[in-house]
């Protein structure tokens, strides 16, 4: 199958593995509208699009951390986009550290962006979903939310909030499993932050490198190219040396 035509919304597409995939979903016909918090930066990701395939993406602001936000984005995309036929649930703040020593409000932060934004935004996008022949929901969850991995890096509340959200995709996956939505996850280990953009991009990597946004994105996209009848529901992404079981 292909995802050539597609329209898929990608959430945290102002930077890094977001706009690594918008990019490379449009590389392969893919029509991405792009949600994120920075007017700015999904501007830059829209505009690289459009210089590479002549196409010129939406673009959305959605701070997952914002409710008010949420349901903006979700009310304008049901206006502008009401064929829309994937959701890529990516972002997610990101903080490292020791927990005693964070604040409060990066905690909220995390937690607001990771669990109940892309929650609401998932449940208010579902009437669109539901309405085509077949869609997609695709959640970027992170090994942080197994049980067998380690910190590796991130924060504690980082960890609980990429828990939170893994029960969210096993619960959903059962509610849709009588509908024609795909419920599918991710679950990247530590990534090295590359764009298509980029000569990095094509460097081949061997058994000792780290991931990079690439390998991500080439998972996800294989994910959500399979053919109707397969769903990949979890596919966990490590490097050949693993950074978690030690």
């Amino acid at each position: 199958m292909s995802i050539a035509g597609r329209k898929i919304a990608i959430t945290g597409a102002g930077r890094g593995l977001g706009a690594a995939l918008a990019i490379s979903a449009a590389d392969l016909g893919a029509q991405p509208i792009l949600l994120g918090r920075s007017a700015g930066a999904l501007e830059e990701v829209a505009g690289a699009i459009a210089a590479r395939n002549g196409r010129r993406p939406d673009a959305v602001i959605c701070d997952l951390a914002d409710l008010g936000s949420v349901r903006q984005a979700a009310e304008t995309l049901a206006t502008m986009h009401p064929d829309l036929d994937g959701l890529v649930n990516n972002g997610s703040q990101w903080a490292g550290g020791a927990f005693e020593t964070m604040e409060d409000r990066q905690i909220e932060g995390i937690v607001a962006s990771t669990v109940t934004g892309t929650i609401a935004l998932t449940r208010q996008l579902l009437p669109l979903l539901r309405a085509r022949p077949r869609a997609d929901i695709h959640t970027v969850v992170s090994m942080s939310g197994l049980p067998y991995a380690r910190l590796r890096g991130s924060s504690l509340p980082f960890r609980a909030a990429k828990a939170a959200q893994d029960g969210f995709v096993q619960g959903l996956t059962e509610e849709l499993a009588a509908s024609d939505i795909r419920v599918t996850a991710t679950y990247p280990g530590l990534i090295e932050d590359v764009s298509p953009l980029d000569k990095e991009w094509e460097r081949p990597r061997g058994p000792l490198d780290m991931l990079c946004n690439r390998n991500v994105v080439e998972a996800i996209l294989y994910v959500l190219s399979a053919p109707d009848n397969v769903a990949i529901r979890s596919l966990v992404i490590e490097r050949a040396k693993t950074d978690f079981l030690a």
